[in-house]
This record gives C-alpha cells, structure tokens and sequence, in this order.
C-alpha cells in the first residue's frame, strides 16, 4: 500500500510551514523587547529616574535570565 502525494498539496503544506516559522521569529524577539522596555518603564516609574542599575536588572531578568528556560538545564549558561 503506497501513499500518494500531491506535488501541489506538498507545497501547500511547506508554505504554510515556512509563513508559521516566519511569523514565529519576528514575533519571540519583538514580545521579549516588549517586556524589556515595559521594565525599565515600570521602574522609571516607581523612582521618577531611571538608574543604570534599573536597566540592567530588566535586561537580566527578560533576557539573560530567560535563557534558562530555553536550554538544557544540565549545560552551564555561558
């Protein structure tokens, strides 16, 4: 027994994928930019300046502290 495939619908099916793996690179770095800025927002906020230490606090917790949870957890985080 021997599936059959369509040339047409198999392109169908990789352009969607394609378009789906697209949207979904521009859309993860543009939500953790999001979070980034809605931090130092918050923090500016609350003290009525924004301090060094303020900014890098977000820039840890949204991007470098993120990254655990995208790696392995037996790797070390360089």
């Amino acid at each position: 027994m021997s599936i059959e495939i369509r040339r047409s619908t198999l392109l169908v099916a990789l352009g969607i994928f394609a378009i789906f793996m697209v949207a979904v690179s521009i859309a993860v770095p543009a939500l953790a930019l999001k979070n980034y800025f809605n931090c130092t927002t918050k923090a500016a906020n609350k003290n009525g300046k924004l301090s060094a230490d303020d900014v890098s606090t977000c820039y840890y917790k949204v991007f470098v502290g993120a990254r655990k949870y995208y790696v392995n957890e037996s790797r070390t985080l360089s």
